[in-house]
């Protein structure tokens, strides 16, 4: 859960509607100077479902202020549980989808404190491991292991989703995002805000000039909830809201 601060309170952004988010952008990743993921149908599937271990956790916890509380507030045996239900629902669609989740979220496990996840982080490997003797039987799949495309796929699901995660919360300060693949080497992703719910970037990882990327959530009124019966209560009332961004490439800006 994500809240984005609007007028009057804010939207809570599910994991899931962010992890859409996502998708909508790596559907449109790839230029001729930004390599396109491939297979595509598996790559996008994985960035679909990278947080969809978050389905039945989402309304689960409020932080200390009273409100829903985002998954860094979670508890770490909950956060690796979510992490790991991830993993196997994109292996429900694929091999090579449960490999890029798997990747993406010992990332973001090896990132929040290696030590601290140690276990989960092994499990992960030896499963990818498995994950690996499997795809090397598949002439296609052994193929994009040993080529540069599992590089790229792995930076567009982790790209995807940074970028997904700093529209939610609506931030304004800019950011670079490391490891853009490029048809000669790699770069940071420059993320600036230039209007409201615009943003500029550069180098410019789309197809076209300007892509619009839109994500429903609740909207709920300012203040705290005294325990969780009440805040989903309030969740059940809640209107949803779709909020919409802009990308934009650098020329883009002010048309």
């Amino acid at each position: 859960m994500i809240l984005h601060p609007v007028a009057g309170g804010f939207v809570a952004v599910s994991q899931s509607a962010q992890a859409f988010a996502a998708f909508q952008i790596a559907e449109h990743w790839g230029n001729r100077l930004t390599p396109r993921p491939a297979p595509r149908a598996e790559v996008l599937a994985a960035v679909l479902l990278h947080e969809s271990g978050w389905d039945d956790r989402d309304l689960g916890r409020l932080d200390p202020h009273g409100r829903p509380d985002e998954p860094d507030g979670f508890p770490d045996g909950e956060r690796e549980a979510a992490w790991a239900s991830s993993v196997a629902r994109a292996g429900a669609f694929g091999r090579y989808p449960a490999h890029l989740v798997s990747t993406h979220v010992s990332a973001a496990a090896a990132a929040d404190g290696g030590d601290r996840h140690a276990a989960f982080l092994a499990q992960q490997e030896a499963l990818r491991a498995g994950l690996r003797n499997e795809l090397a039987g598949d002439a296609r799949d052994r193929a994009v292991l040993a080529a540069a495309s599992d590089p790229v796929n792995r930076a567009v699901l982790r790209l995807a989703a940074s970028l997904a995660a700093h529209l939610a919360r609506g931030a304004a300060e800019p950011v670079l995002l490391p490891g853009l693949p490029r048809r000669e080497g790699s770069a940071p992703l420059s993320v600036r805000h230039v209007a409201e719910r615009t943003y500029r970037l550069h180098p410019w990882p789309l197809v076209g000039r300007r892509l619009d990327v839109s994500a429903d959530g609740r909207l709920l009124a300012p203040g705290r909830y005294a325990d969780l019966p009440a805040f989903h209560s309030a969740w059940v009332l809640a209107p949803s809201v779709r909020l919409t961004w802009t990308l934009c490439a650098p020329a883009e800006v002010g048309r």
